[in-house]
């Protein structure tokens, strides 16, 4: 019933976003009355904050298997895999993407929603931390959460903006832009 729920608010999220969206019509969408809702959901936002925490679920789902699939180290080919998987995992999920990005700022006050991006940081920022050298570097945690929100944020304007940048050259220009980055931090 749960998943009946969660499928229909995300339908629903991506045609007619978080102002769209009711606890009504979300129940009509997965075809059981509003009181079978309430039996599982408080409100709207208890909805909204677990469609958007299975989605970063299976984002993560797909991307730790990305992440396995790279040899350890860190290189330039390591954060190409890691960018890569990030843009196709934020791809397939980009309409999912725009409504979290559009209602974040309303439920950003959710608890929620805070636990939900911290699991997502934590996700990027154990791969990222888990591949770059010198463990004992005082700057490490500071290098590590901006290459973190610079691969996140990047990558979903550049799947929501969609400009004139050929996929190859963003890959390779995002992946430039970490390992400089990182590289110089770690000196």
């Amino acid at each position: 019933m749960v998943e009946r729920i969660l499928d229909a608010a995300a339908r629903i999220l991506v045609v007619s976003g978080y102002d769209g969206a009711s606890t009504h019509r979300i129940a009509a969408e997965a075809g059981i009355s509003p009181g079978s809702l309430y039996q599982y959901f408080a409100n709207k936002d208890t909805i909204v904050a677990a469609t958007v925490e299975r989605m970063i679920e299976q984002i993560g789902a797909e991307l730790v298997e990305a992440f396995e699939d790279v040899d350890r180290g860190y290189g330039t080919d390591q954060v190409r895999h890691v960018v890569a998987a990030v843009l196709d995992a934020t791809e397939r999920n980009r309409e999912l993407v725009r409504v979290l990005v559009e209602q974040m700022p309303r439920l950003g006050g959710s608890t929620e929603i805070k636990t939900i991006e911290r699991r997502a940081n934590d996700l990027a920022s154990g791969y990222l931390a888990g591949i770059t050298q010198d463990a004992g570097n005082a700057h490490r945690p500071a290098m590590v959460w901006m290459a973190v929100q610079a691969l996140q944020q990047i990558t979903i304007r550049y799947v929501l903006d969609r400009p004139s940048i050929a996929r190859e050259d963003f890959i390779d220009a995002l992946t430039r832009l970490i390992t400089t980055f990182t590289a110089t931090s770690l000196s």
